[in-house]
């Protein structure tokens, strides 16, 4: 199966070659890596609206160059249901897929995210969108505004997120000990950043913890074709490209934790 891992500035695979956790798990799974050439971190819902049409446009190449299906590499799901109108293969939001896991069954659950509190808006919206919010026990932010501030270098806190440092280790599994004292019966992880730390998390935790990413290549593996693929309308999928043509030349704006420049 080939699959296109549809992301914003950063990508597991674009970032850290062949992302290992993914590989282990689906072994029979061919993961590309389709960027979003949108340079606009989603930091509202302004620049959320923006990432959804170059979401869109990778997503377009992803069906263009034969993926069977595409997963959003961000629990944002930005640009999920323009992908549904347009394409004629399924398009999967790892933010819908791991809240849709920790969900099951009507168990609590909470999130714990690497994000400062000041991006909790995304995941509410996804929690509202996916009809999950009252299942919610809480979100535990580990990351700290004050870490924004100190990314990049071999000391920085994306190299700490990335490669799963015992500090940040530590404060998520903190973190997911506090919602299971406040009832969560399961915890998904609030980035798919944190996807290269899950086994060791989950491994530690006494409550199940979701990998939203893994979650969505796992929908992506169990959704059937589609039966009626939607229709474009004449000059629909140019006018997409041109738009993002028109600013993707523009610098790149970073991610306050997973910022897409080399460490």
């Amino acid at each position: 199966m080939r699959i296109g891992l549809i992301g914003t500035t950063i990508n597991p695979l674009a970032r850290a070659g062949p992302a290992p956790e993914l590989a282990t798990l689906f072994p029979d799974a061919e993961l590309i890596a389709f960027p979003s050439r949108v340079p606009a971190f989603p930091y509202t819902p302004l620049e959320q609206a923006m990432q959804a049409l170059g979401h869109a446009e990778a997503a377009l190449s992803a069906a263009e160059q034969g993926c069977t299906a595409v997963v959003i590499d961000s629990v944002g799901d930005y640009g999920l249901a323009a992908m549904r109108a347009m394409l004629a293969i399924p398009a999967i939001g790892s933010g819908e897929a791991g809240l849709a896991e920790a969900a099951r069954d009507g168990r609590r659950f909470g999130i714990v995210t690497v994000w400062p509190e000041s991006m909790n808006f995304i995941l509410a919206e996804r929690l509202q969108a996916c009809g999950v919010h009252d299942g919610c026990v809480g979100i535990v932010n580990v990351g700290e505004e004050a870490d924004t501030q100190s990314l990049a270098g071999p000391e920085g806190y994306l190299a700490q997120v990335r490669e799963g440092r015992a500090a940040v280790v530590a404060r998520v599994l903190a973190a997911v000990a506090d919602l299971a004292a406040q009832g969560a019966e399961a915890v998904i992880l609030g980035c798919t950043c944190m996807s290269g730390m899950a086994d060791t998390i989950a491994n530690a935790a006494a409550v199940p913890i979701i990998n939203p990413l893994a979650a969505g290549v796992r929908a992506a593996h169990a959704a059937p074709r589609l039966s009626a693929a939607p229709t474009l309308r004449e000059g629909r999928a140019e006018l997409l490209r041109a738009m993002v043509d028109a600013v993707a030349g523009e610098p790149a704006e970073d991610c306050p934790v997973c910022i897409a420049s080399a460490v």
